[in-house]
């Protein structure tokens, strides 16, 4: 017996599960069905039936967010530390080894760069020192750029003016090809619904009416 789902597609009478094989109803099979097919016409090499899909949706969300075209996280107007940003930058001095991370706005780590990594804290004299901070921005706008980042959000604080080792890091990732500063959001010309700030409604003329209930 055929199942429920194939049933639609294959014709029970000419269906032969012992020996793994099945011949199609070739009116009948979809399209997106038609590598189950054996017909000489549908596995043709030349590909002469071959149809693309002419529409085409782009679901990865990073092209939006280098265009400044996703949404960004508001928050509150005085909400500290602020939510409105794509991919924030972050620098961490531990009383043992230097890290560096890159945060998305859903607080999912997607880049990072330590001297907890062997292949890092090997090159080093120090994990703690200056030369530590410069290599860790090195090696971070470089894993940026691999992975198709080319801005950050860097949230400035008034003690990373006086910290050497901040501003080592961020010349370094400057120098590096990562610019620490996004692009606005760009809010869509357009809300569908109705504005009830303006004497006119959506879909309607121009004319101010004293009642819209009136015809």
């Amino acid at each position: 017996m055929v199942p429920l789902r194939l049933s639609r597609y294959f014709n029970p009478a000419v269906c032969d599960f012992g020996v793994f094989s099945c011949f199609t109803r070739q009116q009948t099979l979809p399209y997106h069905l038609g590598y189950l097919s054996t017909s000489a016409s549908v596995l043709s090499k030349d590909n002469k039936d071959f149809k693309p899909n002419p529409v085409f949706i782009n679901r990865n969300p990073r092209c939006l967010e280098q265009a400044a075209i996703a949404p960004k996280r508001q928050g509150w107007t005085l909400q500290y530390p602020t939510k409105n940003y794509y991919y924030k930058l972050k620098f961490e001095v531990t009383h043992r080894h230097t890290t560096a991370e890159v945060e998305h706005n859903t607080e999912v780590v997607v880049v990072s760069a330590s001297t907890k990594e062997w292949a890092v804290k090997q090159g080093l004299y120090s994990t703690l020192d200056i030369s530590a901070a410069k290599n860790i921005g090195r090696i971070l706008a470089d894993r940026c750029l691999q992975a198709g980042i080319t801005q950050v959000f860097y949230d400035e604080k008034p003690e990373d003016i006086n910290s050497e080792k901040m501003q080592v890091f961020l010349k370094a990732l400057q120098d590096g090809q990562l610019v620490l500063e996004e692009l606005d959001y760009v809010a869509p010309p357009f809300k569908p619904g109705i504005d009830y700030s303006k004497p006119n409604r959506v879909g309607e003329k121009k004319k101010w009416q004293d009642d819209y209930q009136i015809e």
